[in-house]
């Protein structure tokens, strides 16, 4: 039987991607409701459950291979995978959708607990089937169960309890999680169970390409709400210009290129993934508002500093990528990435000091900021003429 790892994403990996663009829709719909850092942390915490679980699912396909390509699992194999998967497609969408209680972090408990520990135990459910359907994998799959376990109880737990309690053993469940990925042991694992390289650069690309989608999407859901009354088409313009050019440098920086090799290079580059995630969602708020300003009445400051500084912190995440990928030229890259950002900030800073009027201004310096820097940055790449654009 041929279990040969694919360098292309599944079909069932890809229908993940939809429910992906659903989740976070709401948290984008979530913070424009409550615009606040304690809105932004626990909106963060519950996403990270979510990128979680993700992410274990695509490292799964991408070790374990497709169950359900020319049926290469036994029928009762993939027909538990299915379950699996199926439950943990509606407990994200469960995570995503739960609304704590005015939007405080006392109240990681009840709903929010028992959905995190659904997609938790269904986690450990996949990689237990995996380790039956794949001997040879045993290892691999073993850890990931008990981590699912462990993670899935103390959410568990946390959704029986109530108070600080609740709220300490919440956080425990997503540190478990998070440790045994990212922890000490990557690297015995990683040497163990090589990642395939290609296929997981493609799918964190396509991860990234839903996430700058989401904003266009949310754009287009908010401008026909009845509150809307003006739209300027050179807003949306500058909306996405903004966020073509930052594709285009993620495209070139971190998709194009080898994905890091050693432990503690994957560890920095996969966690500054998860950093981009959450800062692009909360960025495509401020986008939002930018388009459709009378939406939830916000101030033009907080548009500019959230849109043009949230731009500038994704790319400074980018340069993070490029640096811990140690790829040739990474530094002179992360260098002119680093510049790009601090004039994204700047930008935004300004903006945000200045009176709300100016706030139209900002984000058009942005766009055009990013058009005059990134042609700058890309006819510096000395790589780009020597044709290195090949994941190895």
């Amino acid at each position: 039987m041929d279990h040969q790892q694919h360098d292309k994403p599944a079909w069932s990996e890809l229908f993940y991607d939809l429910v992906l663009i659903g989740a976070f829709l709401s948290f984008g719909f979530d913070f424009g409701k409550d615009p606040t850092w304690q809105s932004a942390l626990q909106l963060a915490l519950k996403l990270l459950v979510i990128i979680w679980a993700w992410e274990q699912t695509a490292l799964f396909f991408n070790r374990f291979g497709d169950p359900f390509e020319h049926h290469s699992a036994q029928r009762q194999i993939r027909a538990g995978l299915r379950f699996a998967l199926l439950v943990q497609l509606v407990s994200v969408v469960c995570v995503s959708l739960v609304e704590i209680k005015q939007m405080q972090l006392s109240e990681l408990n009840g709903s929010l607990g028992y959905a995190a520990a659904a997609a938790m135990f269904s986690i450990a459910l996949t990689y237990a089937l995996g380790g039956v359907w794949r001997p040879e994998l045993a290892g691999i799959a073993t850890v990931r169960r008990n981590t699912g376990l462990a993670a899935g109880a103390f959410f568990l737990a946390s959704g029986l309890l109530s108070g600080a309690l609740s709220n300490v053993i919440w956080i425990i469940g997503l540190a478990i999680a998070l440790l045994a990925t990212f922890g000490p042991g990557l690297g015995s694992l990683m040497e163990r169970f090589p990642i395939h390289r290609r296929h997981l650069s493609e799918r964190l690309g396509l991860f990234v390409l839903i996430l700058i989608g989401d904003v266009f999407v949310k754009t287009v859901v908010t401008v026909h709400e009845d509150s809307v009354d003006d739209v300027h088409i050179l807003q949306l313009a500058f909306v996405a210009v903004a966020m073509w050019m930052l594709w285009t440098i993620y495209q070139r920086e971190i998709a194009s290129r080898p994905t890091p090799i050693n432990a503690a290079a994957m560890r920095i580059w996969m966690l500054a993934h998860y950093l981009f995630a959450v800062t692009l969602l909360v960025c495509s708020v401020g986008l939002v508002w930018y388009i459709a300003p009378d939406y939830q009445k916000i101030d033009g400051d907080w548009i500019a500093m959230i849109a043009s500084g949230g731009v500038g912190v994704a790319i400074g995440l980018i340069a993070v990528m490029r640096l811990s990928a140690e790829a040739p030229g990474a530094r002179g890259a992360a260098g002119r990435l680093a510049v790009i950002s601090a004039t994204a900030c700047t930008i935004g800073a300004l903006a945000w000091l200045a009176t709300p009027s100016n706030w139209r201004v900002g984000v058009g310096a942005l766009a055009l900021a990013l058009i005059l820097l990134n042609h700058w940055s890309s006819s510096h790449d000395p790589l780009l003429d020597d044709g290195e654009a090949a994941v190895s």
